[in-house]
Parts: C-alpha cells; sequence; structure tokens
C-alpha cells in the first residue's frame, strides 16, 4: 500500500482514541473512573434544562433607575467642572460662587448659582461637551437656576446597554457559582435565567446573588431639615410607626443638631406612610427616604423587636457610585467581631470621595447598597480612597459570613447598572427530563438502525463503509461536544439525529458517482478516486450551505434554537470528515495497491 495511507490511518486512529477519551466521562459514573484518568480527562456532556431540571426564571429590569444613575454621574461631572473652572478662574468676576447641583425626576439635573449673573457659565462652549447627552431646557436669570435634561437618545441607549450589560454581569455571577452552560437572554425588557442541573438547597442562595442589584452609594443626610419634624407630626395615633428624637453635635465645631427618625418593626409600614403623604408633606423631588435596619434597643416591661427599620432624609443625587469600585474583599470588624466588606475606589472614585467628604466635614454620610443604608458615618475629615461596609443582619455569624464572600462576588463581577424583579419562576422537575431523553434515544436508535439496515441492503461493502463512517461521525461529534462541556438539549438531540441522516446523503452523493464511473467501464480504483474528486464540491457546498444556515441559528436564536444549531454545526464539520477523508481511506484499505487492485466493486 502506498506510504500516505499508514500515515492517514496512524493519524484517524489517534482521533478514534483521543475521541473515545474525552467521551469516557460522560458515559462512565465518576466513582468508576481511576484517578488518574480524571485528573486528565474530566469534561463531560451537560445536559440542558429539558433533560436534567433545574431553574427557570424571569427578570424585568427597571431601567428607570439605570437612567436616573447616568444623570447622577452626569450631575457629578458637571458639579466637578465647574468647581474646578472656580478654582482656576483668575479674573475676580469669572469666579463661580456659591454653586449647588441637585436632580429632580428621572432625567433633569438643576444648577442653582448664588449670584444669578453666573448662570452663563453654562453657554454654548460648555454645553458642547455635553453634545447628543444633555439639553438646556430652561434658564432662569432672575433665580440663577438652570435646568439641563437628558436626551431621549441616550436615554434610549442607556436602557438597552442596562438590558445588555444586566446579560453580561449575571453571565458572569452564575459562572461564579459553577452552574453549567446556562441560559441568559434578552426578551423585551426582560432577562430570562435558565440554570440546569442545580439542586434544591442551591435554588435560594443563586436567586439572592443574580437578583442582588450590588449598587453602592454614597449620599449626605440633610439631619436637621424641618421636613422630618412636620413628617412625624402628622404620624396617625394608632400608627405602627413611632417617632423618635435624636440629637448629636459636630466633632469640631460642637454645634448641636437636633432633628427627629421615623421607626417601625417593618419596612413596607414606612413605605406606605411616605407613599401616602399629600400637598407640602410629599417629599421633595430632590430629596429621598433611605431606610436601615436597626438593632432596636430592649425597654423595660416592653415586648420590642430585635429588629427595627428606621429613616434617613437623604439628598436624592448620589455624588459617588460603586461604578468606581476597584476591589472589594471580606473582613473582620476589630470590635464586634463581625464579617465585612471593604472596598477600594479608582483614582477618580478616590477624587470624588475627597470632594464629597472635604466640603460635608461634621454631617452624615449614609452609604447605601441596593437601596438598603448599610451605615451612616458622622464624617470626621477628608476620605480617600477605602472605605468599609457593615453587614446590617443579624442573626448566625456563619450565615453573615456567607452574606459578606457573597456581596464581595457580585461586587467584583460588577454591580447591576439597574435593580431587578422576579416576575416569574418555575422548577422544572428531573421526572419530565428522563421521559423525554429516552424518547428521544429510542428515536435516534430507530432512525440509526433503519439507515443502517438500509445501506448495508442497497449498497452492500459500500453500505458497510458508509455505516462505519456514520458510528465515527457521532463519535467525533460527541466527543467535540464534551471536550467543550456543552449543553445537550432535546432540540440538541434532534441534530443528533439529523445529522445521522446527512451523513448517509453526503456518501450516497459518492457512491452514484461511483457507480457511474464503473458503468463506464473504469477499474474500482479509477472510480473510486474519479467519484470521490469529481462530487466532492457537491458534498462540500451542501454542507457550506447547512453551515451558514447554522451561524444564523446559532447567532439569532436563543435557548433551545441555539442547542440545535450547535449541533448541527458540530455535526456538519465532523461529518465531512468521515464522509469524505474517512471514507476514501477505508475504499483505499478494499481496494489496496494500484498493482493489485480488485477487478469489482461491491457497491
Amino acid at each position: 500500500m502506498e506510504r500516505s495511507w499508514w500515515w492517514k490511518a496512524v493519524l484517524y486512529g489517534l482521533v478514534t482514541i483521543v475521541a473515545g477519551l474525552y467521551l469516557v466521562p460522560s458515559v462512565t459514573p465518576e466513582e468508576a473512573l481511576p484517578a488518574f484518568f480524571k485528573k486528565h480527562f474530566q469534561k463531560r456532556i451537560q445536559l440542558g434544562l429539558d433533560l436534567q431540571g433545574g431553574l427557570h426564571l424571569v427578570y424585568e429590569v427597571n431601567v428607570a433607575k439605570a437612567v436616573s444613575s447616568k444623570a447622577d454621574r452626569l450631575a457629578s461631572e458637571i458639579e466637578d467642572r465647574l468647581k474646578k473652572d472656580d478654582k482656576d478662574a483668575k479674573e475676580p468676576g469669572a469666579k463661580i460662587t456659591g454653586l449647588s447641583v441637585s436632580r429632580e425626576g428621572d432625567h433633569d439635573i438643576v444648577l442653582m448659582f448664588k449670584d444669578p449673573t453666573q448662570t452663563s457659565a453654562v453657554n454654548e462652549a460648555f454645553m458642547r461637551d455635553y453634545r447628543n447627552q444633555l439639553d438646556v431646557v430652561d434658564r432662569n436669570a432672575a433665580t440663577g437656576t438652570v435646568r439641563l435634561r437628558i436626551e431621549p437618545d441616550l436615554v434610549d441607549e442607556v436602557q438597552d446597554y442596562a438590558l445588555r450589560q444586566g446579560i453580561e454581569t449575571i453571565r458572569g455571577r452564575v459562572d461564579k457559582f459553577g452552574v453549567a452552560e446556562p441560559t441568559i437572554i434578552k426578551k423585551g425588557a426582560d432577562i430570562i435565567v435558565e440554570l440546569p442541573g442545580l439542586k434544591a438547597s442551591d435554588f435560594d442562595r443563586i436567586k439572592s446573588i443574580i437578583g442582588r442589584t450590588a449598587q453602592l452609594e454614597f449620599k449626605i443626610i440633610d439631619d436637621g431639615n424641618p421636613y422630618m419634624k412636620k413628617v412625624a407630626a402628622a404620624l396617625p395615633k394608632d400608627s405602627p410607626i413611632e417617632a423618635v428624637p435624636e440629637s448629636w453635635s459636630e466633632k469640631d465645631s460642637g454645634q448641636q443638631h437636633d432633628d427627629v427618625y421615623l421607626r417601625a418593626k417593618n419596612r413596607a409600614d414606612l413605605e406606605k406612610f411616605f407613599a401616602g403623604l399629600t400637598g407640602e408633606l410629599v417629599v421633595p423631588q430632590d430629596r429621598e427616604i433611605g431606610y436601615e435596619e436597626v438593632s432596636a434597643q430592649q425597654e423595660k416591661g416592653t415586648a420590642a423587636p430585635d429588629k427595627m427599620w428606621r429613616t434617613y432624609f437623604l439628598k436624592r443625587r448620589a455624588v459617588l457610585t460603586g461604578e468606581y469600585l476597584s476591589n472589594a474583599e471580606q473582613t473582620w470588624d476589630q470590635q464586634t467581631g463581625r464579617p465585612e466588606v471593604a472596598f477600594e475606589l479608582d483614582r477618580q472614585g478616590a477624587g470624588l470621595m475627597e470632594r464629597l467628604t472635604s466640603e460635608n466635614i461634621g454631617r452624615k454620610m449614609a452609604i447605601l447598597l441596593d437601596d438598603k443604608v448599610t451605615s451612616a458615618p458622622i464624617i470626621e475629615g477628608r476620605i480617600g480612597s477605602r472605605g468599609r461596609i457593615t453587614l446590617g443582619g443579624f442573626g448566625d455569624p456563619f450565615q453573615m459570613q456567607q452574606e459578606a464572600k457573597d456581596l464581595v462576588a457580585v461586587l467584583r463581577s460588577g454591580a447591576l447598572p439597574a435593580p431587578l424583579r422576579k416576575t416569574f419562576e418555575t422548577q422544572v422537575g428531573p421526572t419530565m427530563g428522563g421521559d423525554s431523553v429516552q424518547k428521544a434515544k429510542f428515536s435516534m436508535y430507530i432512525g440509526a438502525g433503519a439507515v443502517i439496515l438500509f445501506m448495508l441492503i442497497y449498497y452492500r461493502l459500500a453500505g458497510l463503509i458508509a455505516n462505519i463512517a456514520m458510528v465515527l461521525n457521532m463519535l467525533f461529534m460527541v466527543a467535540i461536544l464534551a471536550a467543550f462541556e456543552a449543553s445537550l438539549t432535546l432540540p440538541g438531540i434532534a441534530g443528533l439525529v439529523l445529522t445521522i441522516g446527512m451523513a448517509v446523503d453526503a456518501n450516497i452523493i459518492f457512491y452514484e458517482r461511483i457507480r457511474e464511473e464503473l458503468r463506464l467501464g473504469k477499474s474500482p480504483r479509477s472510480a473510486v478516486d474519479a467519484g470521490f474528486s469529481r462530487a466532492f464540491w457537491t458534498v462540500f457546498d451542501a454542507h457550506v450551505t447547512n453551515f451558514v444556515a447554522g451561524v444564523v441559528l446559532y447567532s439569532y436564536g436563543s435557548g433551545p434554537i441555539k442547542g440545535f444549531a450547535v449541533t448541527l454545526l458540530v455535526g456538519i464539520i465532523t461529518n465531512l470528515f468521515t464522509s469524505v477523508w474517512v471514507s476514501r481511506w477505508m475504499f483505499e484499505l478494499v481496494i489496496g495497491r494500484k498493482g493489485a487492485a480488485p477487478a469489482t466493486l461491491s457497491i
């Protein structure tokens, strides 16, 4: 035989052995595999949600919050720029004095100048840097007010980004949890998450990790504002909410502050109360109510609960957010021994923190995580790039430690650009998957058996070659799926069945061409060479066409459609390899050397 035949034999043999090794973990129980084998061949085919059960979740994205956060960042940027111009101003008349920046609604930024004439600082040259982002919708020289509004195109862009980034963030969190082949797709304003193979004991934890927005915000508390005293006076006598007086003094000046906050056992009671206020008691647009879970002081003779919720009157705009985080890690409070989360800000975030704290020394700053106040320390001096988050929960220390670890994980993977609200949840049981697998296997066996029988009867020895090529095709395809730890779904099994037909179809094209060459009186070797050479491009073009269709299905499909597309694409590649090169090599084995070729060919 020719020397190239032996090289092909070695190559095809090695490929078959490697494919078999990759397939072993998927068909053999893990405990039955030797340690050496498990060390080098660990990957296996993963079953999809429809085959082994799991969790199906649908989340609605609060895109309005994403727009509001974008407005906060633009407001901080504008304030930084104007105050920097203030410091760099050389002419006394150009100096900006008494600037305050506030937020109203989700789209508006309000600039208030102490000197009304300085509204001219927000001129055409200034706004050029915010082209396609902000518009000046109102300028009142009498009151020194300039109102800016986010452009509609930017609003659409931020909302679309919130959905796309939400998908990537969720994917990062799920990957760290170790879920194989999750399905995470966008549908309208919703994100659909399918997690196959989860244990029931892991459901609650992973739902908590996925849904945790991890939005870290720093806001100044407006202590001493008369608003809270007016609200406290409006409390009904039978209300489950109580007003608690609070007083504190600034560290350096010693100035005394008297204030009041509301306290209740349930946060829902507080939120319902503020939502029902009318008239002058409605929360101002540039302010909001923050809620913190605290430990209630036990009073003698009362049955006060261990946990209470208290309010803070906050400035609405977040000057600094978790967008500027560069690192997070779990630490321990040296005094209480409770777990905490230490964080570090990047260079830009450190600059914003220094400005925020230096301008508000003596005031309180609330640290909010997912719209919940975790702590509200008094700013006693300028703070740089480092800080810490005190966990607000009470109870099992091991549970709190796990909560701290999960928080570090979500902070490192990035905050969700907008909060999520779970709108649908269902648990798919493995029983349905098992039944489906059995039926799919049965259909695949019937299809394969029918094809094998037909090829043997119609093409005889050549049919045997086609059947061997088909078996090798299935082996290579499943091995590739195992090597990439692909997820096999019911549509994926349908792709396997389709590949069986495609594998035989390519061989039929070659065989009919070989028969034509034999009818013309050519020898078996010449007929095989001419048949494979002349029919190759017909087979190749058909495979390329199917491959393009598979790419389109994978690119624009979702869930089950992608599962079908994956097996189709892999099957096309392996089918081309086995039906063209492996089949021709086996024909060369049957025909033998050029000088010893048989006079007839069984086809």
